[in-house]
């Protein structure tokens, strides 16, 4: 065998390593791209769990509709491949009861405001969640019963 021949030999054993090597990348990458969307699906499937049974829990008036929706815009919020806009559109009281209560302190912040404050701000929500509440009932209701798309 001639220098020239063991070169050729070695430069298609070399492609040969290389071809099986890129296949192995992809194989590996096509891997984890079905990885990624199994846990991307158990997360939407988590998280439309955890929204019918928050709906439900306000719907049957088990849970105040502030606390719902702070809640439920949330966890819509975080749904995979979801825009804030579509489900602005789609459950319009939800989101409008939102708006008014989102800014409101909670926990340690609520605890360090004077009673007065917390009083005006515990009138503000109980005025937005009578006039909000009642109609949130649609949104609720097929929030309840799995209506995402």
């Amino acid at each position: 065998m001639t220098v020239q021949g063991s070169m050729v030999l070695l430069a298609g054993l070399i492609i040969a390593v290389l071809t099986g090597y890129a296949a192995y990348l992809l194989w590996q990458l096509r891997q984890q791209r079905l990885a990624q969307q199994r846990a991307e699906q158990m997360r939407h499937s988590e998280l439309q769990a955890q929204i019918q049974l928050i709906a439900k829990a306000c719907h049957q008036q088990q849970c105040e509709p502030a606390e719902g929706a702070l809640r439920l815009v949330n966890l819509l919020r975080g749904l995979p491949g979801s825009h804030p806009d579509q489900w602005r559109q789609r459950f319009p009281a939800l989101h409008a009861l939102y708006d008014q209560i989102a800014e409101q302190p909670i926990l340690s912040a609520r605890k360090a405001l004077q009673r007065q404050e917390r009083m005006r701000l515990d009138l503000e929500l109980a005025r937005a969640q009578q006039q909000l509440g009642p109609a949130m009932s649609a949104d609720l209701a097929r929030l309840a019963d799995g209506q995402l798309t």
